[in-house]
């Protein structure tokens, strides 16, 4: 089996973190969206899509990215790092952008993380200790879970 993990990491590599947890435990690679074009997706029975969250939307490079990407079917999953705890609505706009792709959307994650931009800068930002170890944890109990369900669904 085979995982891609396409990571927008912006600011403090909240997300980027995440990926490499969900690395530790699963046959996962980790790219950045910038690298992500050197990768034949169809080599990869499983794409993973993530980036941290922005007004409430997954970073729009990444949205492009999956715009422009092919129609055909295949299997993957996002997941998202933020300063609220609004995953699973941070999480739906991509997951229709995916499904509209011909995507199949295995499952999705989120979970906090350290969040300085603009006015929450001024205190010194939210969340600063995440992601912390409970959400390592959960990303790799997540990934597991993704390749439990793709490989049900074969």
């Amino acid at each position: 089996m085979k995982i891609l993990i396409i990571v927008k990491s912006k600011h403090n590599d909240n997300t980027l973190k995440v990926a490499e947890a969900m690395s530790e435990v699963a046959p996962v690679t980790v790219t950045t969206l910038e690298n992500a074009k050197l990768y034949n997706l169809k080599e990869y029975d499983i794409v993973g899509y993530g980036s941290g969250i922005y007004y409430g939307k997954h970073d729009k490079e990444l949205l492009n990215f999956i715009k422009n990407s092919d129609n055909n079917k295949s299997y993957c999953f996002a997941f998202s790092t933020s300063g609220s705890k609004s995953f699973e609505k941070n999480n739906k706009h991509i997951i229709k952008l995916l499904e509209s792709k011909n995507k199949i959307v295995l499952d999705s994650f989120g979970c906090l993380g350290f969040d300085k931009f603009f006015l929450f800068a001024i205190c010194g930002g939210l969340n600063k200790t995440h992601p912390d170890i409970n959400d390592f944890d959960n990303a790799q109990n997540f990934i597991m879970n993704v390749i439990q369900k793709y490989n049900q669904s074969k």
